[in-house]
């Protein structure tokens, strides 16, 4: 098992190599997350590099190997926010159903999937974020806590009002 603290210190100390293995440890999650956030794969993919950017950059900033993750996901999350705004919301249909059938997803799959991001869709951004971290990401509400900014009492509420609309959303 490669150490994460040793990776990271020898990043912070200029080798592109460490970076690259620190970032493939997370890089199926980090694109799993951006895609989920954006809607689709071109804008996930852009994301996920422009925030590897400007990890690499800043690295120097990140005093604790623990937080990394966190740190990457922050970054992510706050350019996926930029992407976002600077576009108008992508709406589920049928770019979703024929990427679906193109990776070889069932019919059956692909309905549930467009009606899984058709309840995304219906979240505010904050609350789709909150949940795709904790959902999909594993993160604890401690340490979304730290990837948005709010409290994790907050997070905890945010969370569970979410979850209770999509689950709302997916009944009708």
């Amino acid at each position: 098992m490669v150490d994460a603290k040793v990776l990271l210190k020898c990043a912070q100390s200029g080798n592109a190599d460490s970076f690259g293995v620190l970032y493939s440890m997370y890089a199926k999650e980090l694109y799993l997350y951006a895609y989920k956030f954006l809607g689709n794969k071109e804008d996930a993919e852009d994301a996920v590099q422009q925030a590897s950017l400007q990890v690499y950059k800043s690295i120097a900033c990140v005093k604790n190997a623990d937080s990394f993750k966190a740190y990457y996901f922050r970054a992510l999350s706050n350019t996926a926010k930029s992407m976002l705004a600077k576009r108008t919301l992508h709406t589920v249909g049928e770019e979703e159903l024929e990427n679906a059938e193109a990776d070889e997803h069932t019919e059956n799959q692909a309905i549930n999937s467009s009606l899984i991001e058709g309840a995304l869709a219906q979240l505010k951004p904050e609350d789709k974020e909150i949940v795709l971290l904790s959902v999909l990401s594993g993160f604890s509400s401690g340490e979304i806590a730290k990837i948005t900014g709010y409290t994790s009492s907050t997070v905890r509420s945010k969370l569970a009002r979410a979850l209770k609309k999509l689950r709302q959303e997916l009944e009708k």
